[in-house]
Formats: structure tokens, sequence, C-alpha cells
């Protein structure tokens, strides 16, 4: 069983949960500030904030207590991990992770090809297109021959493309259209709108970035709006007018997908209707309430993914065994009289003195000596990985690392050995987190 496989499933459930809260949050606030589509922005980045991987210091890790304690070697109270052995997991359970990853990829790929041909098919139709003559700035300016709203397209050469009917508006309607659609050229908006769909299209699984999508546009347009009303000194009740005008004659097709357009299908009645409110009467927004509480709830999060953490990244990267060749002595746990009676805290395995004893994953050496610990452990090497994990490796015969050093997984640590108080050579294996001694088997497949 791949463990490696589980933190994803558990970081998307976290991510679809923090996306429908902050989804919530998004929305009470656009109620305050309607006009502001770089909120939006900010919810989607808050809601990957608990997922993020905490960065490991770089300072090295103190001994734990539980390693000073009757004699470094035993332990009275054991700390189990509550996790199903490997065993227990039947193999079809990988099987299903690599269908689903399989699924995922798939329906990704389809929504990614169906917004390229929706793409191909805007450049095929402005083929059919005629050059419009217009003074209100350097980008281009086409018509169709089909019914819908204006909208801006292209990358690089961004162009206004306007619908068949635009001839027919009065020339202060066509100024008014026009003004809106260079304003969204300004703000790059066209650009923007086609980073959403493709979030859209790769992330799919979560429908709460669709929300988001049409929480954007709904802001963007209300910005489009006010900025065009400011910037070029239009009426209101004449750009109100003209926005009506436009729902009249494309009200009986879509919009066209992933544009800037002056009608959207994306929004609903109700949305309109604000719309239209705040073109009359704009609503003033106090920015500095916004930046507070954006930063509260950045807090909030941030102290979620330290919370998080340890259950989300303990599996993240992969765990490897101390020992390539070797057989299990004692395990977790066993009582033996050599040990006076007392629980095993760690696992022994068995192997020919000078075996290579490597790291089982990445992290800081925090004790590489003989002295620090009890000397029943002899040589040893305690290592500090992520997320409040330690991993320690007693008995060597050599130590090839020094205190301080950065390791990697499979880095050699040194040799197995009969140093300290032992009946026969063997690796002494403990794994710690918070620590707190855990069964080694609940991590490895030591097998």
């Amino acid at each position: 069983m791949d463990w490696s496989l589980i933190s994803p499933l558990m970081m998307l459930a976290l991510w679809l949960l923090t996306s429908c809260l902050l989804l919530k949050i998004g929305k009470y606030i656009a109620v305050k500030y309607p006009a502001t589509p770089t909120i939006w922005w900010v919810i989607l980045g808050l809601s990957v904030l608990p997922i993020l991987p905490v960065s490991t210091s770089s300072e090295i890790g103190k001994v734990p207590k539980v390693l000073l304690e009757f004699g470094g070697y035993i332990e009275q109270k054991q700390h189990q991990v509550g996790q199903l052995s490997v065993q227990d997991i039947p193999l079809s359970f990988d099987v299903l992770l690599y269908i689903i990853f399989a699924v995922y990829l798939a329906v990704a790929m389809r929504k990614l090809s169906r917004l390229r041909r929706s793409w191909l098919s805007i450049r095929r139709l402005l083929t059919t297109s005629e050059p419009f003559a217009h003074s209100m700035s350097k980008a281009p300016c086409v018509q169709i021959p089909i019914t819908c709203s204006p909208f801006v397209f292209g990358l690089f050469n961004s162009k206004i493309v306007l619908p068949s009917y635009f001839s027919q508006l009065s020339a202060e309607q066509q100024n008014t259209l026009l003004c809106h659609e260079v304003t969204h050229i300004h703000h790059k908006d066209h650009i923007v709108l086609l980073m959403w769909s493709i979030l859209g299209c790769v992330f799919w699984f979560n429908p709460f970035i669709k929300q988001m999508e049409k929480g954007f546009i709904h802001a963007m347009e209300l910005r489009c709006d006010l900025k065009t009303l400011r910037g070029y000194d239009i009426n209101k009740k004449h750009y109100a007018t003209t926005l009506m005008t436009v729902l009249k004659r494309s009200v009986a097709v879509n919009s066209v997908p992933s544009t800037a357009n002056f009608s959207s299908d994306a929004l609903s009645l109700e949305d309109y209707k604000l719309r239209l409110q705040q073109i009359i009467q704009p609503q003033a927004n106090k920015p500095a309430y916004l930046v507070v509480l954006l930063l509260s709830i950045s807090i909030v999060l941030g102290f979620a993914n330290i919370k998080a953490a340890p259950a989300l990244y303990s599996a993240t990267e992969q765990w490897q065994n101390p020992l390539t060749d070797f057989r299990i002595s004692s395990y977790y746990g066993h009582i033996s009289e050599f040990r006076h009676s007392k629980p095993h805290g760690g696992i022994d395995l068995v192997a020919p003195v000078g075996t290579p004893v490597k790291a089982v994953s990445s992290g800081i050496v925090v004790i590489a000596d003989a002295t620090t610990l009890s000397a029943n452990l002899g040589n040893v090497v305690l290592v500090q990985h992520k997320n409040g994990y330690q991993s320690l490796y007693a008995h060597l015969d050599k130590i090839t690392v020094e205190q301080g050093m950065q390791i990697k997984a499979g880095s050699k640590l040194g040799t197995l050995g009969a140093t300290g108080r032992v009946t026969g050579a063997h690796l002494h294996f403990e794994l710690l987190h918070q620590e707190q001694r855990i069964n080694p088997l609940a991590i490895l497949e030591l097998k």
C-alpha cells in the first residue's frame, strides 16, 4: 500500500471544505464591496492556505525527554498510532486510487480540449469579420455577422468584436459600448477570464471554483461599469439604457465563453439588477475594513495549516526502510526480562555488522554520538524530520554523519554494529512523533 496516496485525498477534502466556507465569506464581502474583483483572487488563494506545505526549520531539534528516561531504551506507557496495518488494506485500494486519478486526468483533458475548440471556433468566426473604424483606442475593431454581446478577444493582439446589430445603434450607444470594451482591455479582463476558465477545467472536481469565477465576473463587470463612467464622463442613465438595449438584443443567444463582454450569461437577473443599481448609485467602499477582514481570515487559515500539517503531510514524502536486507528479532511493545519486563520502545532489525544504515526520510541530524543518550544505546544517530517526526538509530558500529547536517531520505548515517548493551549485532530503530514513541510499522513497511 502506497501511503503517499492517502494525503492527497485528505488535502482534497480539506480544500473542498475550505473553498465552500470561503465562497460564503466571499459572497458576504461582495455585498459590501461589489466592484472589487480582486477579492475573488484572494478568496481562491486563501482556500489553499491550509494545505500548503509547512516549511522545515533549519534549526536543530531538541532531544525528546522520553529518550532520556528509563535508559532511553524502554517506556512504561506505549503510544500507538491509530492506523491500520499495511497488510490489512487490500491491494485493490491502490488500484482504485489510480483509477480515480486516471478519471480526473481524462475529464480535465476533455474540458481543456473543449475550451481550446471554443477558442478556435471564435478565431474561425473572426475570419468572416469586417473592420470597423473608430477612434477610441489602438485596439482594432471588427464586426461579425452574428447577434451577440460585444466582447474582447485575443491574448497579444486584442480586438474588440462587435455584433451585427452594432451599426444600427445610435452614435452615443456605440461610443458607450466601445468605451466599456476599451476599459476591459486596459484591465486585461479578457486574459484574466481565460485564466479562470483554465482553472475551472484543471480543478473541475472543485465546484466552488466555478462559483468563485461567477463572483469574479460580476465584480469585474461592476468595476468596468464604474471605471467607464468615471473615465469617459458618460451619463449614468444613458449607460444603463445602453446596457438594457444590449441585453434585449442578445437575450436569445449565449455569450461567447472566456471573453470580456458587455452582457454575460454568467450573471443572473439579480446580478443585473444590482449592476443597474450600482451604475445609477454606486456604493462607497472602505478598503481599510476589507484589508483587516482578509488579514484576519489569513491568520485563521494559517493557524489551521499549522494544526493540519502533521496529518496531511506525514505520508507525502515516501518513507524508506533503514536497512535493505534484514529480519525482525523484536517488535515494538515486546516485553522481555532483558529489558526488565518493560515494553520495547522500538523495533530490532538484524543484519550483518557493517551493513549501511540509511535515513528513513530527509531531515536534520540532532544526535550523532555515544554520549548524549544512555550508554546502553551505544553509537546513536537521531534525525529530526518534518512535522514533528524523529527517527533514532542505535547500536551503530560507525557513524558517518555529524550533528547539524541536513540529509536526504536514503542518505547513509553509519553502519550496523553491536555497541552498547546488546546480545548480538542489530539495529535498534525508533520512530517518534511530537516527542512520543510510535510504532514504526504504522509508517514503514518493514518486511
